[in-house]
């Protein structure tokens, strides 16, 4: 079955990605290497239709799902990378902002903040950025 395919070219003067780039409503944002005379190429932003967007068109393997993690991006045109997990596991979750998945005995989603450390891991700020402590 030959299923035409509308994509619609995002002109970009720089390479931020689709984080600020917005499609029409039954679109996302993909990101295309296209061919160039001096490498490196320049990324080519392209709008495609949902149905190729996430989950749309994956398999996965017997006792897996298909798992959507959304690419941050502005609008609802944000592309969804889709991935393999094991059912019943942290994998086969996404968790709202602001929570992680914890099993416990199964996979549950909970109130988490995290702390500058495990945002940056062993990286340290800068002296101009490290915070101001007010008593």
């Amino acid at each position: 079955m030959f299923i035409p395919i509308v994509v619609q070219f995002i002109a970009s003067p720089c390479c931020s990605g689709c984080v600020d780039k917005f499609c029409p409503p039954g679109t996302f944002c993909d990101e295309r290497l296209g061919p160039c005379k001096n490498p490196p190429c320049r990324p080519i932003f392209v709008c495609l239709p949902d149905e190729f967007n996430g989950c749309a068109r994956h398999s996965c393997a017997t006792g897996e799902v298909c798992v959507e993690r959304v690419r941050p991006c502005i609008g609802r045109s944000c592309k969804k990378l889709p991935s393999c997990a094991k059912s019943g596991t942290c994998d086969a979750m996404v968790c709202p902002p602001s929570q992680k998945c914890v099993a416990d005995p199964s996979p549950k989603c909970v109130k988490h903040i995290p702390t500058v450390s495990t945002v940056i891991g062993k990286a340290q700020l800068a002296g101009s950025q490290r915070p101001i402590m007010r008593v």
